[in-house]
């Protein structure tokens, strides 16, 4: 019986949390992506819905980058892009029940290897309110 009425507190937990949170990711939040040794990763994206009911600001930092260094890599957010993976940056601000997004470009060179980048995305006035996205790429031999 103790065990059910953890399970049960547990599961009203997290259905709150839940209800409380001021977006989600949509789709998967990991991208496995496998490129040839002489191609490019045009556009790998995940996206962020916004499910406040209102606008909000999203927030994210880099909390993992191990691709090698002589492969070119940039990445575009919702409003912006940047040359390389920067430590963090800020959405444009993202109304009521829109998409918003992170994508990471990749030119590997002719180089082998793989590598993956971490962000952690948050509502900027909730910063408790957090998803952690991840890209890994493997460029093949």
């Amino acid at each position: 019986m103790k065990h059910f009425v953890f399970l049960a507190l547990m599961i009203l937990s997290y259905t709150s949390y839940s209800q409380n949170r001021s977006f989600k990711i949509k789709g998967e939040a990991v991208n496995n992506e496998i490129i040839a040794k002489n191609g490019k990763l045009d556009n790998s994206k995940i996206k962020i819905e916004n499910t406040s009911g209102r606008a909000i600001y999203i927030k994210w930092t880099t909390v993992m980058n191990t691709f090698p260094k002589e492969w070119d890599c940039s990445m575009c957010q919702h409003g912006a892009c940047q040359i390389g993976i920067p430590a963090g940056s800020e959405f444009k601000k993202l109304n009521s029940n829109e998409d918003g997004f992170i994508a990471i470009h990749v030119m590997p060179h002719e180089v082998s290897g793989s590598g993956t980048v971490k962000f952690k995305v948050y509502n900027e006035k909730k910063p408790e309110d957090f998803e952690i996205i991840t890209f890994n790429v493997t460029v093949d031999e």
